[in-house]
């Protein structure tokens, strides 16, 4: 429990992360009344880490450590001196005695024990009294006859901390810090690493007890799923309704800022070119990046768009694409993602198809971005995994899509497969398989092995060597197919007597686009001219991404942002890079929405009470309107009791950390003077009050 974070401003401290696998603090044994408070707990951590870095031994000369919180279920609290209540003595609570430490020195030990896993019997005096207590009352304890733990006679064993040489480069809290360990009787559920509940890890737990397990996935302690579940089954319902050559949010694509003309292909440069019609003449390559789809229009898009804008009744900031540049997915720099723009439909093409479109350029011209694309073109990572189920050992977990490489695929997608004729599947199914499933809660793996597979029924578009094949009808292809117009391609046939068919994401290249989308982007109805493309991006990709482990040929993220290594979109940090992630908070607030609240969690939820009167002007106007009732009323009402203190006045700093003060509109000292009374100078009460100083004008005494 902590109010404070640390000092991050000072080099020489160092904030030590604790482990929260193992505590028994209670939040029960807290104190409750007026006079108790929560101070900052600053002090009593960097004493605690101080205490522990001298255990082990790893401390170094000349550097300061603080934990980065104290055990779950502790936390200091204050109380007046009886003997003088302007003091506050300061004592830590949560030990199931009951009871509370009134010194760091006197909770290290129980802190230690806690930090080791409960090795061992705990020395600290409040244990001590809880064993005579519980002797006392004939309690059973937690320990065995050899004087184990209950985990250790179920096969776990901890191992003591490590001293560090001082001539060891690795980081203090990672020679100190104990292992993972298991999990006792009265600690939270199964969680991850941020301390959410892992419903995936319980759900195979449940498995092996059960033996055989069907279950929805719902991730209710978890503010990222809660968070996007409305927006997430919106997007993926219109996917059902939207056309297979619309680029989707989270995919990349070649995209270039604009162009004049057309593109048509240059038979003198072998290379396609933007054509003037009016002028009958080349322009030159445009000049393609590679980018990621953040946004999508919310104006409807028209098949025309492909390759030449319809009028549109709103902005390109509605009715196109933005696209931010790719950076290098495995560098540090991510300053390309700054580089974006809303972009028409006509300006942006499939990456699969790279080679098609960027053919004829000379490797040295192109985009740094492009390269950066083709680096991850051997990833993957799944979508939305919905509903857990299996036999022990073997599982399944269910998904609505999958991102390969630059694509994003979803449950009724038709896509073209990795055969000799490029057959056609549309997608039923997209699942995840278990192999030896691992019911232990502190492995860090679900199975032994993981296998992804997609299934579904295959169509191709020409006649299978079966007796007397049928192709389907219209009504038929119609039915098979969730876009339009899939019957112009020709003839479909069912391979394998309609059949599902399951294959790995290997096997897939993307999707299959319609007739008509296809005859504007590539000048023909041959789906197959980006397969070869493909095929050599992802054999780029399994020789530079070195986060494709050695043996394999495929990287998998948990998410798409990680596949993609990027740390913004759309201008906002995204999943653990985002400085506003505070996963406590967020459980807290959790806890508050369904009704499970504590007085702890409504602190750790930092709800914020009534703000005031802002820091800072937010307005030209706000300081007029501190003294004159026009301004005051436009900006809604000034509280002009609510005067403004002397910090806020001499800060001189503007919205945006600037001085005021040397602009050119800035108000020079006398200025804000004459805008402000001190609060002594203002007047009280009015003519229908009494005890005030205010006295109409007419009666006020004249001055000569």
């Amino acid at each position: 429990m902590s109010t404070s974070p640390g000092s991050g401003d000072d080099e020489n401290v160092i904030v030590i992360p604790i482990d929260q696998t193992f505590s028994d603090g209670d939040q029960n044994t807290w104190p409750t009344g007026p006079g108790f408070g929560l101070p900052d707990d600053h002090t009593y951590r960097e004493k605690l880490a101080s205490l522990w870095l001298q255990k082990t031994g790893a401390a170094e000369a000349g550097m300061k450590y603080v934990l980065d919180t104290l055990p779950e279920g502790y936390a200091l609290i204050d109380r007046p001196r009886g003997s003088n209540p302007d003091i506050r003595d300061r004592f830590l609570y949560g030990h199931p005695y009951g009871s509370y430490f009134w010194s760091t020195v006197q909770f290290f030990p129980h802190f230690y024990y806690l930090m080791t896993g409960g090795a061992g019997p705990c020395e600290c005096t409040l244990c001590e009294k809880m064993a005579k207590r519980d002797q006392s009352e004939g309690r059973e304890t937690s320990w065995s006859a050899d004087g184990k733990t209950d985990g250790e006679t179920n096969g776990y064993t901890y191992s003591k901390i490590d001293r560090v040489s001082k001539t060891s480069r690795e980081t203090p809290w990672e020679a100190c810090r104990p292992p993972g360990r298991p999990m006792h009787s009265g600690e939270p559920g199964i969680v991850d690493k941020e301390g959410t509940p892992d419903v995936f890890k319980m759900a195979v737990a449940e498995l092996k007890t059960r033996g055989s397990w069907s279950t929805a996935i719902r991730e209710t302690g978890s503010m990222d799923w809660r968070a996007e579940r409305p927006r997430l089954d919106e997007y993926l319902e219109k996917l059902d309704m939207q056309p297979a050559y619309l680029p989707r949010v989270g995919e990349l694509v070649l995209w270039t800022t604009g162009f004049e003309g057309e593109l048509a292909w240059n038979p003198a440069t072998e290379s396609i070119q933007v054509y003037s019609s009016a002028q009958r003449r080349y322009h030159g390559t445009p000049e393609w990046r590679a980018g990621v789809v953040g946004q999508v229009p919310e104006e409807e898009v028209m098949l025309q768009d492909l390759v030449e804008t319809a009028p549109k009744s709103s902005g390109i900031n509605y009715s196109g694409f933005r696209v931010e540049t790719f950076p290098d997915p495995l560098s540090m720099d991510k300053s390309y993602s700054l580089h974006y723009r809303y972009v028409p439909l006509n300006c942006i093409k499939p990456f699969n198809a790279y080679e098609i479109f960027l053919q004829g350029i000379p490797r040295p011209k192109l985009h740094p971005s492009i390269e950066n694309a083709m680096t991850i073109m051997s990833s993957f990572s799944l979508l939305d995994k919905h509903h857990f189920q299996g036999t022990w050992p073997n599982a399944s977990i269910s998904c609505r899509g999958i991102f390969i490489g630059a694509e994003l695929l979803a449950i009724g997608d038709a896509v073209r497969l990795r055969t000799p004729t490029v057959d056609v599947m549309v997608i039923d199914a997209i699942n995840l398989h278990l192999t030896n499933c691992i019911a232990d809660p502190t492995s860090p793996q679900l199975a032994e092995q993981y296998k992804v597979r997609i299934s579904g029924k295959v169509y191709a578009k020409h006649a299978p060597h079966d007796t007397n094949p049928q192709p389907l009808t219209p009504d038929q292809v119609a039915d098979v197919f969730q876009t339009l117009g899939m019957a112009d391609h020709g003839s479909w046939y069912r391979v394998h007597g309609g059949k599902t068919i399951t294959v790995s994401q290997d096997m897939i290249i993307g999707r299959c686009y319609e007739p008509d989308a296809l005859q504007l982007l590539f000048g023909t109805l041959d789906c197959t001219l980006d397969v070869a493309g493909v095929q050599k991006a992802r054999v780029y990709s399994r020789q530079v991404d070195s986060r494709i482990g050695e043996g394999k040929t495929w990287f998998w993220g948990d998410f798409r942002t990680q596949t993609l290594a990027i740390d913004s979109l759309n201008g906002e940090d995204v999943g653990h890079y985002s400085e506003t992630r505070d996963v406590k908070m967020w459980r807290a607030n959790l806890k508050i929405i369904d009704g499970d609240a504590n007085p702890v969690d409504m602190r750790m939820a930092k709800i914020p009470g009534d703000p005031g009167r802002p820091s800072k002007p937010k307005s030209s106007f706000a300081e007029v309107g501190k003294s004159s009732k026009l301004v005051s009323t436009g900006l809604g009402g000034t509280d002009a009791s609510n005067t403004v203190s002397e910090a806020e006045e001499g800060s001189g700093q503007g919205m945006y950390g600037e001085d005021e003060g040397e602009g050119e509109e800035g108000m020079d000292e006398e200025d804000e003077e004459e805008f402000v009374a001190r609060l002594d100078q203002l007047r009280g009460g009015t003519e229908e009050s009494e005890g005030g100083d205010w006295v109409p004008e007419s009666k006020r005494p004249k001055h000569v």
